[in-house]
């Protein structure tokens, strides 16, 4: 009688891919880190534009105080004091900058020889942050 040879039948598993489980976990932490940059990404070109915009109205501000200053103290409508005068508006872009003149007695002897000068720049944009710079011009 022909001898018969039971075999063991080993049952071997291929570890060399990954579960579907495995994945869904991967892509889910993938996921959130992506959504982590993209909204730091966002808040950063946010940043970037309000002070964009901020440098633009630290400028004009600045180029109007210079203007203001190369003027006649006593005949220059732009320095005049006066309320129905103030305050001074002028529209450059999307900026509107007001100034407004007060005459001043630095020395405290009763006579105005200075003036004050605020300038505020607004920006049209809602996250634009609003600049105001003062300048005292005494009369020479």
């Amino acid at each position: 009688m022909p001898e018969t040879q039971i075999t063991k039948r080993t049952c071997r598993f291929d570890n060399r891919g990954f579960t579907f489980v495995e994945l869904l976990i991967v892509i889910a932490i993938f996921s959130i880190g992506i959504l982590a940059v993209a909204s730091m990404q966002v808040t950063s070109i946010n940043a970037n534009a309000s002070a964009r915009m901020s440098g633009e109205a630290t400028a004009l501000a600045a180029n109007q105080i210079e203007t203001l200053m190369a003027l006649d103290y006593n005949t220059a409508v732009e320095l005049s004091s006066d309320p129905v005068d103030n305050p001074h508006v002028l529209n450059v872009g999307a900026y509107k900058v007001n100034w407004i003149v007060t005459d001043s007695d630095i020395d405290g002897d009763g006579t105005n020889e200075s003036k004050t000068v605020v300038v505020t720049v607004r920006c049209a944009n809602a996250n634009a942050k609003d600049v105001d710079m003062q300048y005292i011009i005494h009369e020479l």
